[in-house]
């Protein structure tokens, strides 16, 4: 699921399988101006099923968009045991003191 805003202040919320599939239906759907569009956002699977059906496929204006976003922070948070990954430890500092891989020292220019 795809959250599109939109310049006005109003937003889509619409299943697709991509930013620009979004952009498409949305389009398709006469759901928001193309020049009116000012961004997406991906909403994780958990996160969507939280979405009432009444707020998906069509364009909401701001305050209905503030009123979803009260129903979702009063909504508990569910809690995943071993989900996602653990974050990487950091990387060691090596002795020439750069950190990881990207970091190399730049030959000297000779002039």
């Amino acid at each position: 699921m795809w959250w599109l805003s939109f310049r006005d202040g109003g937003v889509v919320f619409i299943n697709a399988s991509s930013l620009v599939h979004a952009r498409l239906l949305a389009a398709k759907e006469g759901l928001g101006r193309v020049a009116q569009f000012v961004g997406g956002h991906f909403i994780d699977p958990e996160r969507a099923s939280s979405i009432p059906p009444q707020y998906c496929n069509r364009m909401l204006s701001p305050i209905e968009v503030r009123q979803l976003l009260g129903l979702l922070e009063r909504e508990p948070r569910r809690q995943h045991a071993g989900r996602g990954r653990e974050p990487a430890p950091p990387a060691p500092r090596r002795q020439d003191g750069a950190y990881g891989r990207n970091d190399r020292a730049k030959p000297a220019r000779e002039g």
